[in-house]
């Protein structure tokens, strides 16, 4: 059975992740601790779904 770090799907969403972290940080402070938060909750939980759903 393949593991979930292995799927296309879970490397491209890693990615993912991993842009937004890198992204936010250069965001103003209004935006860092609203838009910011929110996009990497939402990264995290699609990271999660991945999870679960394998």
């Amino acid at each position: 059975m393949a593991r979930y770090d292995h799927l296309p799907v879970y490397k491209v969403s890693y990615e993912l992740l991993l842009l937004v972290f890198q992204i936010t940080k250069y965001f103003s402070r209004e935006f860092k601790y609203t838009i910011g938060q929110e996009l990497k909750k939402e990264a995290i939980e699609m990271m999660t779904n991945i999870y679960r759903a394998k």
